[in-house]
């Protein structure tokens, strides 16, 4: 995309939750980063999380964020029904967005963030909260692992959820596959390097919901490149949450909770420890640098895309037993 225009300095926080208050601030903080805004439905949780923040303003109103021209950049960490409806805003208001995933819960809201986008010629960068290719040990594992076709198992102990959450309710959460898994289907794009081209889904039981989170998913890309993710529930916490594996060209290289990064036949290289680390400061670090500097957007526009409607293309062939065309 080149580089966006020159936007406002300051930074404007939609969503004041848990995420915000114990992650996307704290790390802001430390960056040193302008944060001019904080919003919240209530209010009353923004006022709070200002205080601790030390954030100048709190509003129950976003679009008091929309309408200041001092501010360049729109963080959105709301529920994920409302997030393409504050990037499209963000954007005709002629600011960078970043959202938390998932960036549309189905294809129409997809459609109507593209036109968007492209009505502002792209000079407004869209950026999702895709924190785990950022991560020093996937980076590392990008690099070992070269040019060429790999195998890629990425495997998500999700951990339950009661069926009764937000989470789970397809208007407002989309499901777990749409709202979180996509989170591997972007690390496994970022390790593969290339652009998924058709999607396959198989969930367990023999008669699985749309909001299913026990399931299977095979990526096929461009370059011949194939991924496996595992998204399941009903595992045991004291097991580790997320394992990444890659094969190709002879190497293996696996990334255990983004503790540790092991590889086999890698010359000159066996195993790199980090304290826990999926790439939350390095995303965020780079997101303000770019809002000083303009440059490159973090994750280009069309992979985003690619990623979003792999996962709708994954409820639909779990829907019609078929491979799903991207």
């Amino acid at each position: 995309n080149g580089t966006f225009l020159k936007t406002g300095r300051a930074i404007g926080i939609v969503g004041a939750g848990n995420f915000t208050s114990s992650t996307v601030i704290p790390i802001l903080k430390k960056y040193q980063a302008p944060v001019k805004y904080i919003a919240s439905a209530g209010g009353l949780t923004a006022k709070i999380l200002a205080k601790k923040g030390k954030i100048t303003y709190a509003t129950s109103d976003y679009k008091t964020i929309l309408n200041d021209e001092d501010v360049g950049l729109v963080i959105i960490t709301t529920r994920h029904n409302l997030h393409f409806k504050m990037v499209m805003e963000s954007l005709q208001a002629k600011k960078h967005a970043f959202v938390e995933k998932p960036l549309a819960l189905n294809e129409e809201q997809l459609s109507q963030l593209v036109r968007v986008y492209n009505e502002q010629q792209g000079k407004y960068a869209v950026t999702v909260g895709f924190n785990r290719r950022f991560s020093p040990l996937a980076v590392k594992m990008k690099k070992m692992l070269g040019t060429g076709a790999k195998n890629i198992v990425a495997t998500m102990n999700a951990g339950f959820i009661p069926s009764k959450s937000w989470v789970h309710d397809l208007e407002v959460g989309g499901g777990r596959i749409i709202g979180e898994a996509c989170h591997y289907i972007d690390l496994c794009t970022y390790l593969a390097g290339s652009r998924i081209i058709a999607v396959c889904m198989n969930a367990m039981g023999t008669n699985p919901q749309e909001n299913t989170d026990n399931a299977s998913i095979i990526l096929k890309y461009e370059d011949g490149s194939n991924a496996v993710i595992n998204y399941f529930s009903n595992g045991n916490k004291s097991y580790a949450k997320e394992r990444v594996e890659a094969y190709a060209q002879g190497k293996v290289l696996i990334i255990d909770n983004w503790r540790s990064l092991k590889g086999y036949g890698v010359k000159g290289f066996t195993k790199m420890t980090t304290r826990m680390d999926k790439g939350h400061r390095a995303q965020f670090g780079q997101l303000i640098s770019f809002l000083e500097n303009g440059g490159t957007p973090l994750i280009p526009f069309e992979e985003l895309i690619n990623t979003t409607k792999a996962s709708f293309a994954a409820i639909e062939s779990m829907k019609t037993g078929q491979w799903v065309v991207v």
